[in-house]
């Protein structure tokens, strides 16, 4: 449906009191940027945060209304984005971002990699193991340790490269008392790394990518976008690891096919709005290491670097987004008979 004015929002944040102040503060920056450009770019907004309750929702009618979702987590449960997804579609409301299924299933790094395989997507061999046992089933060195369904590199640090049975047996167990989880393990590629975002529905677009350059660091170890190098403004990781885009300007061949690869791995996903893939290089071709349904879409994030070198600014780049779910918006609201 082509709508001749831009909707109505109700911007959708997450509060949950058992943040740390860091956390609290991070998220506040954030949530107000997403505010400030909303009513920039000339939408009618009303704005509501939440831990365990929408009910607020009824309130509106969703002929009338669509939801910005900033939803991150439901009653304070890691990785429940899809149940906030969910939540939202039982008011009726079209909003931005994937459904509950997409977000469910890109949770799973097992099924990220299975669906990569039979999409005839490039992307590492892999084994996820359950047990410390299951080591001496992997002879590929070194290799990159991951928490099977964690995700925004949490369970990654320098001990996730490893270089033996034995390291691997460990780092197993690790994951297991540390995150209650699996172990996904594939080789580690000490080579150039890329993020790159995609946006749109019918015809989606591949923003230019970012590349994440580790130059100063010499121990391999080193060279991982770790959770604290991407949140710790004071850490050597977030002060020193640059991520220029359009990226890499030296290999044009390199972007073209890191791009085609985003875009059939978001069709092939059944994404929506937008999305993010992390890729590393081995030889020409480029590795799917990651898919992220709803990334971050704060200043640093990768998706507004895209966006700027495509001549967007942060409220255009939101309002992008936001136009693409509005589409969606229902014909007929709520029976409230």
């Amino acid at each position: 449906m082509t709508r001749s004015r831009r909707a109505n929002v109700i911007a959708l944040g997450n509060e949950n009191p058992a943040w740390p102040d860091i956390d609290k503060a991070y998220a506040n920056e954030a949530w107000q940027l997403l505010l400030r450009s909303l009513a920039n770019e000339g939408y009618h907004c009303r704005a509501f945060t939440f831990f365990d309750d929408i009910s607020f929702l009824e309130e509106f009618d969703p002929r009338e209304w669509l939801v910005v979702n900033w939803g991150e987590e439901w009653a304070g449960e890691a990785w429940s984005d899809a149940e906030v997804a969910a939540r939202i579609e039982r008011y009726g409301f079209a909003y931005t971002g994937s459904p509950p299924d997409v977000l469910r299933f890109t949770q799973s790094r097992t099924r990220i990699k299975e669906r990569l395989r039979d999409a005839g997507l490039p992307t590492l061999p892999w084994r996820t193991c359950a047990q410390p046992a299951d080591a001496a089933h992997w002879s590929m060195f070194p290799a990159i340790v991951k928490g099977a369904n964690q995700h925004a590199s949490v369970g990654i640090d320098r001990g996730s490269v490893v270089d033996t049975p034995g390291e691997l047996a460990a780092r197993i167990a690790y994951l297991r008392d540390a995150h209650s989880d699996d172990a996904l393990v594939e080789p580690f590629l000490d080579t150039r790394e890329f993020q790159v975002a995609v946006l749109g529905n019918a015809d989606p677009e591949a923003l230019p990518p970012s590349e994440i350059l580790y130059d100063t660091f010499g121990d391999l170890r080193d060279r991982l976008h770790t959770q604290a190098w991407k949140m710790d403004r004071d850490s050597r990781g977030y002060q020193e690891i640059r991520m220029p885009c359009p990226a890499p300007l030296d290999r044009p061949d390199w972007r073209d096919r890191i791009e085609q690869v985003a875009l059939a791995a978001y069709r092939a996903f059944g994404l929506r709005d937008y999305a993010r893939f992390d890729l590393r290089m081995l030889g020409d071709e480029p590795q799917v290491l990651d898919v992220n349904a709803n990334p971050e879409l704060d200043p640093p994030s990768v998706v507004q670097a895209g966006a700027e070198a495509r001549g967007l600014n942060y409220g255009q780049l939101i309002a992008r987004i936001v136009d693409s779910a509005a589409e969606r918006m229902p014909l007929h609201g709520r029976d409230h008979s």
